[in-house]
């Protein structure tokens, strides 16, 4: 299974339509709030199935959380702003852990991050639309495949 990951691209989706052609053979997209109209534009546009989350600047009557089981993972989506991302992950981390995930999604920061941390991941795919922190636009990209699990950032 190839899940792309995206998040706070804020009303501008034309580089994600671009970067979404591109790729072969997605899954699933998961965008993780900041701008979640984004997602079902994204979503009916490249005709994928979409799961996504509420962010902080969203209007939409959609959860701020969701829990995704996938089989042999669990998924803790969110955007991050009620977690305290900006100072640190412990928050996040916990909460995934609490929901019994293995894997913890989160947007917010607009920087990326990529690390496994006691054999739960945790990503923030950043921004294509708006990097903050001297990084790139970029998303994320996971690809599991029964017990190996893949994942990785990918700068623009």
């Amino acid at each position: 299974m190839k899940i792309v990951v995206m998040s706070d691209t804020h009303g501008k989706i034309e580089l994600a339509e671009y970067i979404i052609a591109k790729i072969e053979e997605i899954d699933l997209l998961i965008h993780l709030g900041d701008y979640y109209p984004d997602a079902l534009a994204l979503g009916k546009n490249m005709n994928l199935k979409v799961v996504g989350v509420k962010g902080n600047c969203d209007r939409a009557e959609i959860e701020n959380e969701k829990v995704l089981d996938l089989g042999e993972y669990k998924l803790f989506l969110t955007h991050g702003h009620q977690y305290g991302v900006k100072s640190n992950l412990s928050r996040i981390y916990y909460k995934g852990l609490e929901e019994g995930c293995n894997i913890v999604l989160f947007g917010h920061t607009h920087m990326p991050v990529n690390i496994k941390h006691e054999d739960v991941l945790i990503m923030n795919p950043g921004s294509l639309t708006s990097p903050r922190g001297g990084s790139k636009a970029s998303y994320g990209i996971i690809e599991m495949d029964g017990k190996n699990m893949k994942s990785h950032i990918v700068e623009v």
